[in-house]
């Protein structure tokens, strides 16, 4: 949906500080170049989501540094290992240790007379959903070879088995069938991506899954106060209303009806626009010094003593943080889901973007480069890509400078985005060229 009003000019005085990409840069080049502290080795079911934050975050930043921070020899060696994980029956694995030897992926169906998966599990929906944005981001010219390698017949297929009769959709396959996972707006949002970048809807639509049911599912999903949860009767939450945003906005995209109304499901999906901007705007808050803040970093502290609930007239002399939910401090993150929120659904100059760039820049911005959770804290891969998100977001279609211009809808660079919309097209000429008979030959 178009911007309701214009983003402050990065000229303005309230725009200070500068963003220092320099140390950004430094932080994520650590992240890419070397061993990740201790603390991810936990995270190595979910490997090829923090490369995912790696490797967008070095192409947000390039325009700020003279040679590339993804080499000509890196994005070969780097697609080869996104491919690598990608499952033969469907899907991608979150990390190489989910990545079985070939003659243990299948075994055969004496009642099907097919071979099956035999490790189904391995391959997951957010797993798929950032291997597709990784090779976006690292394809080469256009972007016409980005998804050259993709399954994209057994993808769709599998996506299609993780949509439950409600509409929602799973996090992974069990061995007998069955979908596991909670029915949150985040799988909605990733089974969007997929479907849009791998043209679910295109052709005879017999990969598709059903739309429908899904815009249904996130309509139920709106709450009393009007954000949105994982159901009407749950807690709102920042990071599922923009999942549940984006995702429609992505069907939209992907709309292969002549002449649909603009943002059908947008309008269709979310039953009061009007209070979902407004749960979102409510979501400022004034942030003032702390005594304490120097002292204390506990993440469990949810004190709001220095925290006014909605910003003042004279607020662009100060900071503004977001929460995500009611009566929560400020986050890194949540600048990032309710200004990508507001962003799609028009509304982002309702965002104070000056003070919110203090917050950042001022509380939550580590001196090694990279953003932390809250004020005083370390800085960690997921919190430093969001800082990154939330400051592009704000800069609009002219970028903030240092960083590329980003695409709120696929939160990477506009430039990764329209890779992927060149490779979406050139994955589909195949249904157009043979109206469906090979329609995936090579792919």
């Amino acid at each position: 949906m178009a911007t309701s009003a214009a983003v402050e000019s990065s000229s303005s005085p309230s725009l200070q500080p500068p963003f220092d990409a320099a140390r950004h840069i430094q932080y994520w080049q650590r992240c890419f170049r070397s061993v990740l502290p201790h603390h991810y080795t936990s995270n190595d079911s979910i490997r090829l989501t923090l490369g995912f934050f790696i490797i967008s975050a070095l192409d947000l930043l390039s325009p700020a540094s003279p040679t590339p921070l993804i080499t000509s020899e890196d994005r070969p060696r780097l697609r080869a290992w996104v491919l690598h994980l990608q499952h033969p029956h469907g899907g991608f694995c979150g990390s190489p240790h989910h990545v079985l030897p070939p003659g243990l992926t299948s075994r055969f169906d004496a009642e099907t007379n097919t071979y099956v998966a035999r490790d189904v599990s391995n391959a997951n929906i957010a797993a798929t959903g950032f291997a597709l944005l990784c090779l976006g981001i690292l394809a080469d010219g256009d972007g016409s070879d980005a998804f050259r390698g993709v399954d994209r017949a057994r993808t769709l297929t599998w996506l299609r088995k993780l949509q439950r009769d409600d509409g929602s959709f799973g996090e992974v396959l069990t061995a007998d069938g069955l979908i596991s996972g909670g029915r949150d707006m985040r799988f909605c949002y990733i089974a969007a991506i997929i479907r849009w970048a791998l043209g679910g809807a295109e052709g005879d639509r017999s990969l598709d899954f059903d739309v429908d049911a899904l815009v249904r599912h996130i309509r139920r999903a709106q709450t009393f106060d009007g954000g949105m949860s994982e159901s009407s009767t749950h807690e709102s939450h920042s990071g599922y209303a923009y999942c549940a945003v984006a995702a429609l906005a992505l069907l939209d995209s992907s709309d292969p009806e002549p002449g649909a109304t603009p943002n059908r499901y947008v309008h269709a999906g979310i039953p009061s626009i009007p209070s979902l901007i407004h749960y979102l705007a409510s979501r400022q808050l004034v942030y003032t010094e702390s005594k304490d803040d120097d002292e204390s970093n506990d993440e469990d502290d949810d004190t709001l003593d220095h925290l006014s609930p909605l910003p003042p007239a004279d607020a662009a002399s100060g900071m503004v943080g977001f929460n995500g939910r009611l009566n929560k401090v400020p986050d890194t993150c949540y600048t990032w889901w309710n200004s990508g929120a507001l962003s799609l659904l028009g509304e982002v100059g309702l965002i104070k973007r000056g003070p919110a760039r203090r917050f950042l820049l001022e509380k939550t911005q580590h001196r090694i480069g990279g953003f932390a959770k809250q004020p005083g804290g370390p800085p960690d891969v997921y919190h430093a890509y969001m800082g990154l998100a939330a400051l592009g977001t704000m800069a609009g279609p002219d970028g903030e400078p240092g960083m590329r211009a980003f695409d709120p809808c696929l939160c990477i660079s506009a430039d990764a985005a329209a890779r992927m919309a060149k490779a979406r097209e050139c994955i589909l000429r195949p249904i157009e060229d043979t109206d469906g008979g090979n329609a995936d030959e090579g792919h």
